[in-house]
């Protein structure tokens, strides 16, 4: 239940207070007054989005705030889930900065407007205007039965599994597509894998041809080099090395002579015994050369090949190559896979669906079952209210797809007045008849609905007379179960309140500012007097307003 609410820098209100008691609560005032404003400020708090445009004083904040009571048990595992503190009376806040910003508080802590929404929806239902038109909407209808029904849990239960179904079916789409494409993709990619294979290339492959074809190239040269070089060495008359060795005989006779020639004598001793090495390796090097074009030609040939698929595939080494096949032959595997992907999946699905299916006919046999309680309900409740020949039936078809609420396709049909056909809602009511219709539905959702709190915002527009006080009763009898305040312009309604609240506008420095009072047995009759004969109260106005009061 709301038990105070309090307004700063919103609109045309500076500040405002209000405390509102259990029972039917009536808000009357002059057209422009605010009384839309007020309903907007309480939007806030209900998590409804806003900007700058509400602020009254821009270089100042908005604030709204509103004091709740509600019943520990059946909220404190939203707190618990929320990580919030629960107080025996609970603050709801709302800020607007003068940049726009926008923060929300419970119990000054700050919460998400998701959060905020996910406890407020459970708090306050408000009825506006323009929700008159939403009886007329199929999604609304078929929840107002599903509430009248009570199937809370089994649709939660299937709108869950509902939920994960639809996630798990695009997940099968999906993977059919890729397995599909991949279909498309493997014949090109198993010829790729097969050129590759075919290759059989080894690791380093290509360097090691690139390097040999680098001394076959090179042949000719090589062999002038190694020969020109052995010649040198040691086989012409006058090698190198014959020639060292006589300086190094020689040496022998007077190494001893002198620690200069000794260190000669060393040295050149070195330098014959690694010329001997080198002569040596030269030798066997020009042994070994063996230039062969048959091999030529092959290497030739390997390295072609290696080079054209480089190119095909944009790669630059043998190991390039190698990675590549294992990501193709990956590839292949992942497509070979998918079809078992697939099947599993359709099996998942498959018994997701009949589940689904399963739990949607139990809910479709119980709203079925209580078309007829809602139809003497909601016609006996219009004829209370002055419709005594209005007929009221629900359509119903049952679909052959699944959807959010089930198999089911409810429409409301109604006729006004007696011999006239049945109707969808949109082509049969006036204002003031679905005026009267949304009353009555919302009486009977506030015997299975458990919000502490309904605010209608003038639910009575289109009806007058003895209907207004019909209207005003039905709201008076709701007011037992649940905290109702209306918004209202007639007085048969507002004589029917417990409590009376007057919303007004006046100039205070040159500035419109929108103020509430609470008015007392008096205040009553001449605002009830007021709204029967105008700004000009005759005495039988006040009179009358004493009756509608009962005093």
């Amino acid at each position: 239940m709301l038990k105070h609410l309090a307004i700063h820098n919103y609109v045309i209100i500076e500040q405002l207070e209000l405390s509102i008691n259990e029972g039917f609560t009536v808000i009357t005032g002059e057209t422009g007054a605010g009384k839309s404003i007020l309903l907007g400020a309480l939007s806030l708090i209900l998590g409804q989005r806003a900007d700058t445009s509400v602020l009254n004083n821009k270089e100042k904040k908005c604030i709204i705030e509103g004091e709740f009571d509600f019943d520990k048990e059946r909220y404190i595992s939203f707190f618990d889930k929320h990580e919030l503190d629960y107080e025996s009376s609970n603050i709801i806040r709302r800020e607007i900065s003068a940049k726009g910003k926008s923060r929300a508080f419970i119990n000054d802590t700050p919460v998400s407007l998701s959060v905020l929404k996910e406890l407020t929806v459970q708090l306050i239902d408000i009825h506006s205007q323009h929700q008159t038109l939403q009886v007329q909407d199929s999604k609304f209808q078929i929840g107002v039965l599903d509430a009248f029904v009570g199937l809370d849990k089994p649709l939660y239960s299937y709108r869950n599994k509902y939920d994960v179904y639809l996630s798990v079916n695009k997940e099968l789409k999906e993977l059919t597509e890729k397995a599909n494409k991949a279909k498309a993709d493997v014949d090109y990619i198993s010829f790729q894998v097969n050129e590759i294979e075919d290759l059989n290339l080894k690791p380093n492959e290509k360097e090691k041809i690139e390097a040999e074809l680098e001394l076959i190239n090179n042949a000719e040269e090589i062999k002038s080099v190694l020969e020109n070089s052995e010649n040198a060495l040691v086989n012409s008359d006058k090698s190198l090395l014959s020639e060292l060795k006589n300086i190094l005989n020689s040496f022998t006779k007077i190494n001893k002579c002198s620690p200069v020639y000794n260190s000669i004598y060393e040295r050149l001793n070195s330098i014959v015994l690694e010329l001997e090495d080198v002569a040596t390796e030269v030798e066997q090097c020009n042994g070994n050369l063996n230039f062969n074009p048959e091999n030529l030609t092959y290497l030739n040939d390997r390295i072609g090949k290696i080079f054209s698929i480089e190119q095909k595939h944009n790669v630059s080494s043998t190991q390039e190559i190698l990675d590549l096949l294992s990501s193709l032959s990956l590839s292949l595997s992942d497509i070979s896979s998918y079809e078992a992907q697939v099947i599993q999946l359709s099996k998942k699905v498959t018994a997701q669906h009949k589940d689904l299916m399963s739990q949607a006919e139990l809910i479709s046999k119980k709203r079925v079952a209580a078309f007829d309680n809602l139809c003497i309900e909601v016609t006996k409740n219009l004829s209370h209210l002055g419709m005594a020949d209005a007929e009221f039936n629900v359509k119903h078809q049952k679909l052959t797809e699944l959807n959010f609420n089930g198999i089911d396709e409810i429409t409301f049909m109604f006729s006004a007045n007696k011999g006239v056909e049945l109707q969808e809602l949109k082509k049969a009511a006036s204002g003031g008849e679905l005026s009267r219709l949304m009353l009555t539905i919302k009486s009977i959702l506030a015997k299975n609905n458990k919000l502490s709190s309904i605010v209608f915002d003038e639910i009575d527009t289109g009806v007058s007379g003895d209907i207004a006080d019909k209207m005003a009763s039905i709201m008076r009898q709701m007011s037992t179960k649940m905290q109702v305040l209306s918004i209202t312009h007639l007085p048969q309604v507002a004589a029917k309140g417990e409590h009376h609240f007057k919303i007004y506008k006046e100039n205070i420095d040159e500035k419109t500012v929108t103020s509430l009072i609470v008015l007392n047995k008096a205040e009553r009759i001449d605002e009830l007097a007021k709204m029967l004969s105008g700004e000009k109260m005759s005495d039988a106005a006040k009179e009358n307003a004493i009756s509608l009061l009962n005093l």
